[in-house]
């Protein structure tokens, strides 16, 4: 079913959104299986696609090309990469300052190339901060993943965790030209109603899966109770008398009952013949 998907993605010329649901398929069904076998030809199949995509498709073959040198290709294709290059650099560390950036001249800055317009006007270290909001969702994400008992839960904070943190990087990579640009929006940051209605949604299912986590949490507390009031009752049971003297046995060995039966015995001759004597 997936995999139908992914194939209306790519005939709608959509292959960043493909890319990412082949992505998300890939790391679910790795971690379900356990398989390297399976994530080494979901990788050999997703670079043999790659080449087959950048021979049909020419919209692929210009982001390849603007990747490779934004410069040469200014007047052309290259122009949008190169204007982000030059944002990001203008911004520096500490930035312009709010309202003082020019991200009009980068071309749809609102949606694919939001990044680099705020990294312009608020600065590297701000845009380094906004990277480590991002991962740290992908940590909770992660977190409440590896905390539920439900496989199938799992593996949907794990899928979701992915697809998000997958959609910052392509397009956080796609603008600093450390991969080719797809066309991807910053999740909560760039402008689109699609694009934040399908985040809320999917911050949503998992705001409900850590819910079910802290019930399974509870559930597990109260078992303890449980078990720590029934050993109590059982110690209780067991325990020594109300006087707080503690009944000792002393075990003896059958060589000891038979020397002090031989006692006994000498003692009552010796008695007898002191009666008798008398």
């Amino acid at each position: 079913m997936r995999q139908r998907h992914v194939l209306i993605l790519v005939l709608s010329t959509d292959l960043g959104a493909a890319l990412i649901f082949f992505v998300v398929y890939l790391v679910m069904l790795f971690v379900a299986t356990r398989q390297w076998l399976y994530a080494i030809a979901g990788l050999g199949a997703g670079a043999a696609a790659a080449v087959v995509g950048y021979h049909l498709f020419s919209h692929i073959q210009v982001r390849v090309e603007a990747w490779q040198d934004p410069i040469g290709t200014y007047s052309g294709s290259g122009y949008q990469v190169a204007q982000s290059l030059f944002a990001i650099g203008t911004g520096s560390w500490f930035g312009t300052g709010l309202f003082k950036g020019q991200p009009d001249t980068i071309p749809v800055s609102e949606t694919d190339f939001i990044f680099s317009a705020i990294t312009e006007e608020m600065g590297v270290i701000y845009a380094l901060c906004l990277i480590l909001i991002c991962v740290s969702c992908y940590v909770m994400f992660l977190n409440i993943a590896m905390e539920l008992r439900n496989n199938f839960y799992k593996l949907i904070a794990l899928g979701l965790g992915t697809c998000y943190i997958f959609q910052v990087f392509l397009q956080i990579g796609g603008v600093t030209k450390f991969i080719p640009s797809t066309g991807m929006t910053l999740p909560f940051v760039s402008y689109g109603g699609s694009s934040m209605l399908s985040t809320m949604i999917m911050f949503g299912i998992i705001q409900g899966l850590y819910i079910i986590r802290e019930d399974e949490e509870e559930e597990r507390e109260k078992r303890k109770t449980k078990k720590r009031k029934e050993k109590k009752k059982w110690r209780g049971k067991n325990s020594a008398p109300k006087d707080g003297k503690k009944r000792t046995e002393i075990r003896r060995s059958p060589k000891t009952e038979a020397a002090e039966k031989n006692g006994n015995a000498h003692k009552i001759k010796i008695s007898l013949k002191l009666h008798i004597s008398l």
